[in-house]
């Protein structure tokens, strides 16, 4: 569970662990020297690719390759991990399909990822990163050097046995601690050679039948009974229902965040009283009204002292009363503490500390792009509006009616409900670039005048400050 959450909550709940199945490496991995590939023929015979492939290999800019992020979770729904891939345009561009167009885009991927990754956010969770069997002898592995590894291997050819070398290789690469992942949903000669190097196989759900995942299940579990099975492009929570029915041990997709229609429902009352007070807040009442009605719920009290006493604010006296943690924390902060409390209040649902993850580094993200540009105040209300652009997921309610009692500046409500007015090229942005949408991303960079190099950097930023509090 995440700090901010121990922060705001009063709670600390044990961390999960990744997989029953697949326990953490007991040390730091120590990646093995790589096998030296054999030189290769001159460019024209390698494997039918023509000359023109380097020309257009150099010609993809790196800092142009958008990491797209997905969470891994575990059957208690609790964030375990993360899997980058590339967006898909960037590999779009390299038209050529043989091997030293593959190792490049591999590559790329695994620089982005020694370029922004070595922070606390992948220090904290496993990292999950999608290659081909050949790249598993590639050098560029080890950059990957004291990170939590999984790679998830797809095949060359899914009716040719993986070679020998290829085997040798993530034998290496498990002694090593990285973990390797089958990511392939048909079985074959490819599946029935490397599943003694595996450490669980992967089933994309994305555009199959329901019944054929319970088919891939059989299928290995036939050839190796002990080996987990992981359920990825899950887009639904029926869809995670059928898959942890059937045993799967990991999870990816979008089914966390998935929009229902919650016509109907409404605001808990302890929601209401928190949507209450920001509203209050927004409105700016004095201090000692705010005090009187906190003082009125005495867990909100508890979170608050312990919030203005942890560790990160650097105090050196304890605060012991309400009034004080106001002083202390001042009008902004506050109304900060309070629209993530909001936005955390129904945190026992399942998911919930993914849904607050995502709209803490969301909101994280489009604060840096407003400081990119110079913004200051505007900055902090771009962060409120990342937090509030998944309100609705959190509380299960309409958009509209989440935020309704909170009387939102009508910047702010246009962006969320209109996606017009000026805060919102700042939303649309974020949203496109998590989407891997790469017309929208640039159109909305190109109106901000923002480089769209930066995004990485920028999303790796967001998501070490919400793991900063753990390191």
């Amino acid at each position: 569970m995440l700090g901010w959450l121990k922060r705001l909550f009063g709670s600390e709940p044990a961390r999960p662990a990744f997989s029953p199945a697949i326990p953490p490496s007991p040390r730091e991995p120590q990646l093995p020297p790589p096998a030296v590939p054999p030189e290769p023929p001159p460019p024209a015979a390698v494997h039918g690719v023509p000359p023109a492939i380097d020309e257009e290999l150099r010609s993809v800019d790196a800092s142009l390759s958008l990491l797209c992020r997905s969470e891994v979770l575990d059957r208690g729904q609790n964030l375990t991990g993360y899997a980058f891939e590339l967006r898909e345009d960037v590999a779009g561009r390299v038209r050529a399909t043989g091997r030293r167009a593959r190792d490049f885009m591999d590559g790329l991927l695994v620089e982005q990822i020694d370029r922004y990754g070595h922070g606390a956010a992948l220090k904290a969770r496993r990292l999950c990163l999608r290659v081909w069997e050949g790249f598993l002898a590639h050098p560029a592995l080890a950059r990957l050097q004291g990170l939590d590894a999984t790679l998830l291997v797809r095949p060359e050819l899914p009716v040719r046995a993986a070679s020998a070398e290829t085997l040798a290789c993530a034998a290496r690469l498990r002694e090593a601690g990285v973990h390797i992942v089958i990511d392939h949903g048909e079985p074959g000669p490819w599946l029935d050679s490397v599943l003694p190097q595996a450490d669980a196989a992967l089933f994309r759900m994305g555009f199959c039948l329901p019944e054929d995942l319970g088919l891939y299940i059989r299928a290995v579990r036939q050839r190796r009974a002990d080996l987990p099975v992981w359920a990825w492009e899950v887009g639904t929570p029926d869809e995670f229902e059928l898959a942890a029915r059937l045993g799967c041990a990991a999870f990816s997709g979008g089914f966390v965040t998935r929009r229902e229609d919650w016509k109907g429902n409404s605001l808990s009352p302890h929601g209401m009283r928190l949507a209450s007070l920001l509203q209050r807040l927004r409105s700016g009442v004095d201090t000692q009204e705010i005090a009187v009605i906190l003082k009125h719920d005495l867990a909100l009290a508890y979170r608050l002292l312990r919030y203005v006493n942890a560790a990160a604010w650097g105090l050196n006296h304890h605060i012991s009363s309400v009034e004080q943690a106001i002083l202390v924390l001042g009008q902004q902060p506050l109304q900060r503490w309070v629209s993530m409390m909001l936005l955390g209040s129904a945190r026992s649902a399942p998911g919930a500390a993914v849904v607050m993850e995502d709209a803490l580094v969301r909101g994280r993200m489009l604060e840096l792009l407003g400081g990119l540009r110079g913004e200051r105040d505007p900055a902090a209300q771009l962060f409120v509006l990342g937090l509030f652009s998944l309100l609705d997921v959190a509380l299960k309610v309409p958009l509209e009616d989440a935020i309704r009692p909170l009387k939102l500046p009508d910047a702010m409500q246009d962006a969320l409900l209109h996606q017009r007015g000026p805060m919102a090229p700042y939303l649309e942005l974020v949203l496109a670039f998590e989407r891997g949408d790469a017309q929208r991303v640039t159109s909305f960079a190109d109106v901000l005048g923002i480089d769209v190099g930066e995004l990485n950097r920028l999303q790796f930023e967001a998501l070490d400050w919400v793991h900063s509090a753990e390191a």
